[in-house]
């Protein structure tokens, strides 16, 4: 059951199983979620960004049992979930700021500039959390000074 239980957040209810793009999707369906349920609720954000970074962190001892050894299951997309919810963590809830959020941590996700591709490379279940991480932190970050730049016009 627990190890059921795992895949299942693992996968973030079935998503990662879809066949083509799951981080995609799962990225997507973050930023939707986030932007119509938590977006401007800071203590919501909080909790709920906490939770899914605990969660998941103590998941990932099951990637290699579940997915028989591999390092980075496309399968799992947990790691994408947390990484946009970072991305948007504490932005002001405009539609703009959730689309740019979504498209630049996607781009950050697939290039994996550095210092992401610093963690992508680490062989081990927490490699395939933290990369999304910086990913989403990095993001966020970028967000922050565009609004600040782009709020004096």
């Amino acid at each position: 059951m627990e190890k059921k239980l795992a895949e299942i957040i693992l996968t973030f209810f079935g998503v990662g199983k879809i066949p083509f793009a799951q981080g995609t999707f799962a990225s997507a369906i973050t930023a939707t979620l986030y932007y119509f349920a938590l977006s401007g609720k800071l203590k919501l954000e909080i909790l709920t960004t906490l939770s899914t970074l605990i969660i998941s962190l103590l998941l990932t001892k099951y990637i290699k049992v579940i997915w028989k050894g591999k390092d980075d299951p496309s399968e799992v997309v947990i790691d994408e979930v947390l990484g946009m919810m970072l991305s948007m963590f504490a932005l002001p809830k405009r539609p703009e700021i959730a689309i740019a959020g979504f498209l630049l941590f996607r781009f950050l996700d697939i290039t994996k500039i550095p210092p992401i591709n610093f963690f992508d490379r680490m062989k081990s279940p927490y490699g395939v959390m933290l990369d999304d991480i910086v990913g989403g932190i990095m993001t966020n970050i970028i967000l922050k000074i565009a609004i600040s730049i782009f709020s004096e016009f």
